[in-house]
């Protein structure tokens, strides 16, 4: 089974610049997409990074726009008419503001500023808990280290007692039982009820 999510990274640079023609910043942004596999064992709940490669679909398209003003609210609608994404619109506003409030307090002059966005997508592949094995091998353990009991007395066969293997079906009792069992002309298996026809001595 497999779940997946995606993480974010949002990296900005600026610095100044002298614009040419007209007052307003430049901001290009970047995109790159990348998958990510990591292990989730239900065993223990370890998570394990298996691999991670790029995304092979053709990249995103290098986003350029001219900003009047570092206001917020005007970047992140900037962004977004580009975006359409709210979430990531709103978070890459902000690291802008930030990034670039610094060099706007030293500086009038208007501002390169580079956005690099990489979104990775995880890919969680679940390895189901083992919790019916693990059971199975507990009850042969528990198995192994059991005394059989004789199902006719329901008493245990202890190893210095006389036991009997049935003929037909390999069934084990204690011999008196089996004796008893037969003298009441019951001439089969008291497990599996295959006949018997001769009772070794």
């Amino acid at each position: 089974m497999e779940t997946k999510s995606v993480d974010v990274d949002v990296h900005v640079t600026a610095w100044h610049h002298t614009p040419s023609s007209e007052f307003s910043s430049n901001v290009l942004i970047s995109t790159d997409r990348e998958f990510e596999e990591l292990i989730i064992d239900k065993n223990d709940d370890s998570v394990t990074r298996f691999r991670s490669y790029p995304d092979p679909s053709p990249p995103a398209p290098i986003i350029y726009l001219k900003i009047q003003n570092f206001e917020q609210n005007h970047i992140y609608r900037v962004v977004l008419s580009q975006l359409h994404n709210r979430v990531l619109s709103k978070l890459i506003s902000e690291k802008i503001v930030v990034k670039t409030q610094q060099l706007r307090s030293q500086s009038s002059e208007s501002l390169y500023v580079v956005v690099y966005i990489t979104l990775t997508q995880k890919v969680y592949i679940v390895v189901p808990r083992l919790q019916e094995s693990e059971e199975e091998e507990e009850e042969e353990e528990e198995g192994e280290g059991e005394t059989e009991t004789c199902a006719i007395c329901l008493e245990k066969m202890l190893e210095f007692e006389h036991i009997y293997d049935m003929t037909n079906c390999s069934h084990q009792f204690h011999k008196e039982c089996v004796i008893e069992w037969m003298n009441r002309q019951k001439n089969s298996c008291p497990l599996c009820r295959q006949p018997v026809y001769q009772l070794q001595e």
